[in-house]
């Protein structure tokens, strides 16, 4: 599920995060102890696929209630190089990076209107929710409510780069990416297992 635009603001690009990395910070765990190994199932496929799912993701987050997961693009953030902050400045005026209305814009939509700008100088840091109690409920303490996190995680994390690229999303995108990444685990269900023997259980 998707939510649109009312995003927080711009981080300076000196601030240390996970940006550009498959590493997240997983608030789930929390909710569930198991939870971090479906985050590293995610990080596995990803990895394995070369898909750079969680690349954009900062951070992943419970959901209370309602859906399985969520991508809020509401919640996103960037942090932005100066050579790319003095372009969207030029650009779009010297408080832009403060400017609700231009801090919501997906990167697709920033590259239109500056196209010779560094997409690497602005790397999305965003969050995704992930409604771990509802799917525990659901499936117990079981490796199938861990794979279904991991699913979660590959569909919100879609949802997120959708966003980004194309600048819209909706659930297509999102299920096929779902699919795959079932296919996948079918297919490497042992190479999952020695990486995270925590699996089985």
């Amino acid at each position: 599920m998707c939510i649109y635009p009312t995003m927080a603001g711009f981080r300076n690009w000196l601030e240390v995060n996970t940006v550009g990395t498959d590493e997240v910070v997983s608030q789930i765990d929390i909710l569930y102890d198991k939870a971090k190994y479906a985050v590293k199932l995610v990080q596995l496929y990803s990895k394995s696929t070369n898909k750079g799912l969680l690349k954009n993701i900062s951070t992943v987050a419970p959901l209370a209630s309602g859906v399985y997961g969520l991508y809020n693009s509401g919640e996103n953030k960037k942090v932005i190089g100066p050579m790319a902050s003095n372009k969207i400045k030029f650009k779009f005026g010297q408080d832009a990076l403060s400017n609700v209305k231009t801090q919501k814009l997906a990167n697709f939509v920033i590259k239109q209107h500056i196209p010779d700008i560094d997409e690497r100088q602005i790397a999305p840091s965003d969050v995704i929710h992930v409604n771990v109690n509802k799917i525990v409920s659901e499936l117990g303490d079981t490796p199938r409510a861990v794979i279904e996190i991991a699913s979660t995680i590959v569909h919100e994390a879609t949802h997120e780069i959708e966003f980004q690229t194309l600048g819209k999303t909706d659930e297509n995108g999102p299920k096929r990416a779902e699919a795959d990444f079932h296919k996948w685990l079918s297919a490497n269900w042992t190479l999952a297992l020695s990486k995270i023997p925590q699996l089985r259980f």
